[in-house]
């Protein structure tokens, strides 16, 4: 996984998984070039208004394979 498709994934995650008011303070973290992907995913589970359906949460065991 490029660090654009990490990019553009967590960025899809946030958008459907987090509310309006806390999605600045997660994107803020993405525009980085180092991105602190298991604070991103442990903001994502601390914010997250509910659960994982099995595809995003298949999609983040490979972010956490490829980054983690």
């Amino acid at each position: 996984m490029t660090n654009e498709e990490l990019k553009i994934n967590l960025k899809y995650l946030i958008d459907k998984y987090v509310q309006e008011d806390q999605k600045d303070s997660l994107y803020s973290y993405i525009i980085h070039e180092d991105i602190p992907v298991k604070g991103v995913l442990a903001d994502l589970n601390k914010y997250k208004t509910r659960a994982l359906d099995q595809a995003d949460s298949d999609l983040i065991k490979n972010i956490y394979f490829y980054n983690c």
